[in-house]
């Protein structure tokens, strides 16, 4: 790698990183879902001269839209609400593990036995930090609800990624503009049917605060960080770019501490390390099955 390719690397996985705190930032002051939905409305407007109509392949652009536009961003961002934002950044992470069992259920992949063990690794680890209590003071804060919610995201992803899998008349910035418009529609439709007081919640939040988040959302997290993965994907083999994702989660889990008082004591250590090794093996085992595809490395939303 050189030094431009690690610098972006780093950059990528700082940003997405500091995102779980600007998440949980905000949507402890707004309504999550209409968070979620001002933010991929950006997205997709600036996104929109990517939009293009391909006969034939909508109806699984669609779908995928369903689960990565809308189901895994309501769910997640729900559930990063209620709980700390460090364990919802480990959490996410089974999204590979969901992704390995789609794959052998429909795609016809058989894992061995390392790929087993890394899975129920990475599942315990979560259910060791789901059900630790809440570790907050926040008396809204429900930690098994928040990562099960979290959890239901990454699955959410997983089905989206098998759905769009086979799909090869859309480069990637032609997905996201598709998965973040339906998002946008998805997401303002469920904000206003099970949200409420959206507006007096924009009127008391600090707005520098509110549009700073999305822009970050939007334009750092989104556009900047799913360009630099692709851009990296193009230049590596995917065997490096890959796990190397894995450490968002650790800069998540670094800014969550710091920055918002996240406790880290030895359920979330022990919980973490489990669910990151189990997650490693998997990506590793992947890679060497399949390497020329990073379809089960898809980076965090």
């Amino acid at each position: 790698m050189s030094l431009r390719e690690i610098g972006a690397l780093l950059l990528m996985c700082l940003v997405w990183g500091f995102h779980f705190v600007v998440i949980k930032t905000v949507v402890g002051e707004v309504p999550p879902m209409f968070y979620a939905a001002l933010r991929l409305a950006l997205v997709a407007a600036l996104m929109s001269p990517f939009l293009r109509w391909r006969r034939g392949e909508m109806g699984r652009i669609f779908f995928g839209g369903l689960c990565l536009g809308i189901f895994n961003y309501a769910m997640m961002f729900t559930g990063v609400k209620l709980a700390p934002a460090s364990a919802a950044a480990i959490a996410i992470e089974l999204h590979v593990p969901f992704a390995t069992i789609l794959a052998m259920i429909f795609l016809g992949d058989r894992p061995g036995w390392r790929r087993l063990a890394g899975i129920a690794f990475a599942f315990t680890g979560v259910a060791i930090i789901a059900t630790g209590g809440s570790p907050s003071a926040d008396p809204e804060a429900r930690i098994g609800i928040g990562v099960g919610l979290v959890a239901a995201a990454a699955f959410s992803e997983a089905i989206g990624a098998v759905l769009v899998k086979r799909s090869t008349a859309f480069n990637p910035r032609q997905l996201l503009a598709w998965f973040t418009l339906i998002g946008a529609f998805g997401l303002t439709l469920i904000t206003m049917v099970f949200e409420q007081d959206q507006m007096a919640a924009f009127e008391a939040v600090d707005k520098t605060l509110f549009f700073g988040a999305i822009v970050y959302s939007a334009v750092a997290a989104s556009i900047i960080g799913h360009s630099t993965y692709y851009w990296l994907l193009h230049r590596l083999p995917v065997s490096v770019v890959a796990p190397s994702v894995l450490l968002t989660t650790i800069f998540a889990v670094f800014f969550s501490v710091l920055l918002l008082g996240d406790p880290f004591g030895p359920r979330m250590a022990i919980g973490g390390f489990m669910t990151l090794l189990g997650v490693g093996v998997v990506l590793l085992r992947n890679i060497k099955k399949q390497p020329n595809t990073g379809v089960l490395a898809e980076p965090p939303g």
